[in-house]
């Protein structure tokens, strides 16, 4: 059930950017922030509070809200994809101070222990993805300061997923490489 839950809520925060542009072409604004902190909420109900991640959520739901409480409830919500993005960027390099990185973990979770040069490896990887969110999460705010709906929807929706699944596909290729010859 709990899988369940995690599963939905991941693929209703996924399309979010699809649910903002629907609500906003239907007149229900209002809407928004509502839709938004439910899922934020359901979120951190369906991880349990003390896990790490719920605390990432929290604060993105406590910044979104702020936005939204200090512009209009669609900035506020279009910020989203900016704070999300700022928070990862702040894990990643963290992770580089107070290691292992993230991705030294995540391959550690996979691989068991690492050699010298693996971990050399992953903490590049890590250094990549902070980079890419810090890229994406510019490229997020230009699409909320232009204000085209349209525009937020299409690269906060689709091409900002493209460019992720691009960058797994590469560094996947780059590091079979790099086993290979180690």
């Amino acid at each position: 059930m709990k899988n369940g839950l995690r599963l939905l809520i991941s693929g209703l925060l996924i399309a979010y950017p699809l649910l903002v542009w629907w609500l906003a072409q239907n007149g229900l604004t209002n809407w928004l922030l509502l839709v938004l902190l439910a899922l934020l909420s359901l979120s951190i109900v369906s991880q349990g509070i003390r896990h790490p991640r719920s605390w990432l959520t929290l604060a993105v739901l406590l910044v979104v809200s702020v936005t939204a409480i200090f512009a209009d409830q669609l900035t506020g919500v279009l910020f989203y994809p900016v704070w999300m993005n700022s928070a990862l960027l702040l894990v990643f390099l963290a992770s580089l101070w107070r290691k292992p990185a993230v991705i030294t973990r995540l391959a550690m979770l996979m691989e068991g222990s690492l050699s010298d040069k693996a971990v050399a490896y992953t903490e590049k990887v890590t250094l990549v993805w902070a980079i890419f969110f810090l890229v994406n999460g510019a490229i997020s705010l230009v699409t909320a300061v232009h204000g085209d709906l349209k525009l937020w929807t299409l690269y906060n929706g689709f091409i900002s997923y493209v460019l992720i699944g691009l960058l797994f596909v590469i560094e996947w290729s780059v590091r079979r490489v790099v086993k290979h010859k180690h």
